[in-house]
């Protein structure tokens, strides 16, 4: 009879050991947590080539592509991109005259890739000044032509000696006031002649 309480007594021994244990597993894992949180990194944003081939099944689904398609065929639509065209222009090309059932979509769009890929043009010089535009005016006089500064007022060198008071010129000199006795003067020759005719 006493060996059930000894018995009894190995549960009891062992209980702390089991929750000690318990306790200290949890304390673990959330000291890892953090370690696994600063480990996984953002994915990488995706190219605009990847980007336009998984648009191409939202455009026309016979173009339908997976995740590893568009992967397979980044470096292909890249090199459109690299010859100046567009992710619309790269669409509207590869989606253009269908036929009517595409088997295998990876290796139709590939072909297309391949077959249609633009040709490359010779890069812009921008670093070639634009030459600067020369604006003209015309005489208002004349019609001469001539830049605007050496038209001041409108008129070219000539022009302007024409118009220039005391020169000679072909303009008629501004007319000026006639002096207060030029009226009386007038009225009395006209009177003059009326006598000579009345008289025999």
């Amino acid at each position: 009879m006493p060996e059930p309480p000894h018995a009894d007594a190995g549960p009891e021994h062992a209980g702390p050991a089991e929750s000690s244990a318990a306790v200290s597993v949890p304390e673990h894992r959330a000291a890892s947590a953090p370690d696994l949180d600063q480990g996984t990194a953002p994915p990488a944003p995706h190219s605009p080539a990847y980007l336009a081939l998984a648009r191409l099944g939202r455009r026309d689904h016979r173009l339908a592509l997976s995740a590893d398609d568009c992967a397979a065929l980044e470096a292909q639509a890249a090199e459109w991109f690299a010859r100046g065209v567009d992710a619309e222009y790269l669409i509207s090309a590869l989606t253009a005259g269908l036929p009517a059932r595409v088997d295998i979509p990876v290796r139709f769009v590939g072909r297309r890739l391949a077959d249609k890929i633009p040709p490359r043009l010779p890069a812009e010089r921008t670093s070639r000044v634009a030459p600067a535009r020369r604006v003209l005016v015309e005489c208002t006089e004349c019609g001469a032509p001539g830049r605007p500064e050496a038209l001041p007022d409108g008129l070219c060198r000539p022009c302007r000696a024409d118009h220039r008071p005391g020169t000679g010129g072909t303009t008629p000199p501004r007319p000026t006031e006639a002096p207060a006795d030029a009226a009386p003067g007038i009225g009395a020759y006209v009177a003059a002649l009326r006598d000579m005719l009345k008289a025999p």
